[in-house]
């Protein structure tokens, strides 16, 4: 399984990547709002992308949720249907695709 070191350095600089963002998307926002020289369409943009990030974050949360749930059944097959290479990879995918789905109904249903 060389999938794992691969994968564990991927998610280690993608959490880094993602903190940065998220810190330098939070200072320009305060600075711009200091500064007071904001439209009102601006500051309307400013306050609807903060109250869009906690739907932001639950659809990550699903997404990695219904992974795990995903990585949990694989670990359960056999050791003969693991040495499939395609029956995991597709197990993963398809419960990765639950949790977009999942959260794309609820966003749906949320917007009507």
């Amino acid at each position: 399984m060389f999938f794992i070191p691969i994968i564990g350095i991927i998610m280690s600089f993608g959490t880094i990547i993602v903190a940065i963002i998220t810190i330098t998307n939070y200072l320009l926002k305060k600075r711009l709002i200091q500064s007071g020289n904001l439209s009102p369409e601006n500051m309307e943009a400013i306050s609807k992308n903060f109250t869009s990030f906690k739907f932001d974050n639950l659809k990550w949360g699903l997404i990695l949720l219904f992974a795990g749930i995903g990585m949990v059944i694989i670990d359960q097959l056999p050791l003969e249907t693991i040495q499939n290479f395609h029956l995991p990879i597709g197990i993963e995918l398809i419960s990765v695709a639950l949790g977009f789905l999942i959260y794309f109904f609820y966003m749906k249903n949320k917007e009507e």
